[in-house]
């Protein structure tokens, strides 16, 4: 709900917000956007394909302010980009994405997909890989922890 994505725009917490898929045209990420954008410890990671004339692809391209609601905000934070990631990959591109990965990662989270399908891949990246995968419920709140060096 918008109360919801109020409350954790207001959590000063360091956070991954995972938006939808799309140009960035529209949506909450618009209002993440307008609270995070101009904070260069923010990173704008984009996933798919953002088409001309898109907030998605001016932010690829290097935009150093972003129109938003009739109002300007400046873009300082690092805009990077999942090339090759389709919202419609299927189990067996998920896997084969995910044996590029050279270490184990902490935590895998499924977040896309019917109930079913997602936890059966979940199933699968444990029997392929050894690792933990999780399917959140709706509006799941889950810690992350920051590794430090």
């Amino acid at each position: 709900s918008y109360k919801d994505t109020l409350e954790i725009m207001r959590d000063s917490k360091p956070k991954v917000v995972i938006a939808g898929s799309g140009m960035v045209n529209g949506g909450r990420i618009l209002n993440y956007l307008a609270q995070y954008s101009y904070k260069e410890n923010t990173t704008i990671l984009l996933a798919g394909y953002q088409a001309e004339g898109t907030n998605g692809r001016h932010l690829q391209e290097g935009a150093e302010e972003l129109k938003i609601y009739g109002k300007y905000y400046r873009v300082k934070a690092k805009v990077d980009a999942l090339h090759g990631l389709s919202a419609h990959a299927d189990q067996d591109e998920l896997l084969n994405w995910l044996s590029e990965i050279q270490s184990a990662p902490q935590k895998i989270f499924i977040t896309h997909g019917e109930p079913h399908p997602a936890d059966a891949l979940r199933v699968k990246i444990k029997d392929t890989y050894g690792w933990e995968a999780k399917v959140p419920k709706l509006y799941e709140i889950e810690e992350l922890n920051q590794k430090t060096e």
